[in-house]
């Protein structure tokens, strides 16, 4: 009698117990899920927007007001694209900057190369990111 007692308590506190299709069901459901969830991530991969990367090749500090940096870039073979260079001094403050149109006919590899006046000696030259125009 105590066994179910407690049963109807627990029933009444808590509802019924699951039935066995129940498992059956949230299996479907976190499957249904998952496929809703690559579907979304391999169409925002497909569908994303084109990238700009650039890679320094090098920098020359010619003197206390100019900096030289080349780099190459990597962007759709039609498309214009601005990168923004950067000189750093020894405590890594921005001491010059310059922003870099890049024309659609420019090859990808190519080096690029640009001067950048600074206010002070740097001691490296970036270009950190690049989009498009």
């Amino acid at each position: 009698m105590t066994k179910t007692f407690d049963s109807d308590l627990m029933a009444s506190r808590y509802g019924k117990k699951p039935a066995k299709n129940s498992r059956l069901r949230i299996s479907i459901a976190a499957a249904l899920m998952l496929a809703i969830f690559l579907v979304w991530a391999a169409s925002a991969t497909i569908f994303a927007p084109p990238t700009v990367k650039a890679s320094v090749a090098g920098y020359e500090i010619v003197d206390s007001a100019h900096t030289t940096i080349r780099f190459t870039v990597d962007k759709p073979a039609n498309k214009d694209a601005v990168c923004a260079a950067r000189v750093l001094n020894k405590a890594y403050s921005v001491v010059g900057y310059r922003e870099i149109l890049v024309a659609a006919s420019v090859d990808e590899n190519k080096v690029l190369s640009t001067s950048v006046n600074t206010t002070e000696a740097g001691v490296t030259g970036l270009v950190d990111h690049c989009w498009l125009k």
